[in-house]
């Protein structure tokens, strides 16, 4: 599974389960970094495997842009991205892992 940055994903399990959370970096084909802008910020994001993330199609591209051109992002952007992803209907449609468990 492909993950990009400025894509909204949910954790699967944990403390954390069903938070949703956006891709601020990849460090590997395995690993990510994840921002919500309230719990964990962007001087301090969380290091998730992706196997424990449910991937949404959602891409924030302000996001994406702002991170790729080194661009001052704030924690208050990467709620406002992801309050307006949930607000949608389509927010339910998941992207499947490849592992068949979703």
């Amino acid at each position: 599974m492909g993950l990009e940055i400025g894509q909204l994903v949910s954790s699967r399990a944990g403390r954390d389960a069903g938070k949703k959370y956006i891709v601020i970096g990849v460090l590997d084909d395995k690993h990510v970094l994840v921002a919500d802008g309230v719990t964990r910020k962007l001087v301090q994001p969380k290091k998730k495997n992706i196997r424990h993330l449910v991937a949404h199609r959602h891409i924030a591209t302000e996001i994406t842009q702002a991170l790729q051109q080194n661009q001052k992002l704030t924690n208050e952007q990467l709620r406002l991205a992801i309050q307006s992803f949930t607000d949608t209907p389509e927010e339910r449609e998941e992207v499947s892992s490849g592992n068949g468990k979703r």
